[in-house]
């Protein structure tokens, strides 16, 4: 069964949606008809008859570009009292969402998915999500692509794709960024505020947790090829917020275990100016298998690099 994140009820009343073009001119025409006239609906849902005509028309064009309508959430459900349509049949309909005036082609609900539970992971990793806008930086042009292909798979965006200073980038508007607010990633900078893996991501399929942790060790992680090899991974955190820092990464751990992973325990690495850094390894080799073939990487040298050390270990007995 799937589960549902984020639908039309969880948003705040000044998001915006925009409704399939039939079943919005359905929706006012139902609701004229219930309070006898054009006007007096306006005058009870609080706009003026002239706002509410182009709010049917759902559009308009200047310039040659269109320019769209949104329907306010407050504003929609004034019109859901009055027609007595349900919660659901809106969200069938909503082809967009907006929050001032981007327009993103999603739809409703937003619900758990091994794509979404990647972006998490790379929210956390290296990524950077505020009200203003979601980005991620990274070297590996790949996990650039990825992070693109999904958000646009569930928000209908494709960003901004920008390089800078060898890295590849890609951006997205404010209204994505305030969307993954509500469903437990953290927005500004991370390293001074205590981190929570979602509920949704602890409590779900094998493959919701293993998208989310290929994510973050493609940012995060890093394979050691040596003597003995190992998978490690390390986050910097404020000196203050220590303590919840390791209760994260132990969340980390267990989510690895519920994949037959294990991690060694959380230990300290080094300071660095106001911040310390600590992290774990996956030493043997059993764990590596596992980590192989539950997880893995889509950083290709990682992957590489990776895939060299389970061909050492494939005739090994375990």
């Amino acid at each position: 069964m799937e589960m549902k994140l984020i639908g039309m009820e969880d948003l705040p009343d000044n998001y915006k949606v925009y409704l399939e073009n039939s079943f919005r001119k359905n929706l006012i025409r139902k609701a004229v008809e219930q309070v006898s006239g054009f006007v007096k609906l306006s005058q009870i849902i609080g706009i003026d008859w002239s706002s509410l005509c182009k709010l049917r028309r759902g559009y308009r064009i200047i310039n040659g570009r269109i320019s769209y309508y949104f329907l306010k959430i407050n504003l929609l459900k004034k019109l859901l009292k009055i027609t007595n349509i349900s919660i659901q049949d809106i969200e069938k309909n909503v082809i967009g969402l907006a929050y001032n005036k981007v327009l993103i082609n999603t739809q409703l609900p937003i619900i758990v998915s091994p794509e979404l539970a990647s972006l998490t992971g790379h929210a956390f990793g290296d990524g950077h999500v505020s009200v203003e806008r979601f980005k991620y930086v990274n070297k590996r042009k790949e996990l650039v692509t990825e992070v693109k292909e999904f958000t646009k798979l569930i928000f209908g965006h494709e960003g901004r794709e920008f390089f800078y200073n060898g890295c590849y980038g890609i951006e997205f508007p404010g209204i994505i960024g305030r969307l993954f607010s509500f469903i437990g990633i953290p927005l500004g900078r991370k390293t001074g505020q205590e981190l929570k893996i979602p509920e949704w991501v602890k409590n779900g399929t094998k493959e919701v947790k293993s998208a989310f942790l290929r994510a973050l060790f493609d940012d995060e992680g890093s394979i050691i090829n040596s003597k003995q090899d190992f998978i490690s991974i390390s986050m910097y955190k404020q000196n203050n917020l220590i303590n919840s820092h390791i209760r994260f990464l132990d969340e980390i751990r267990s989510l690895l275990m519920d994949l037959e992973i294990n991690p060694s325990k959380v230990s300290f690495k080094k300071n660095y100016k106001e911040t310390k850094e600590f992290g774990f390894r996956i030493y043997n080799k059993k764990s590596l298998l596992n980590f192989s073939k539950n997880v893995n990487f889509n950083h290709y040298i990682k992957s590489q690099k990776l895939f060299k050390t389970i061909e050492r270990y494939n005739n090994l007995k375990i």
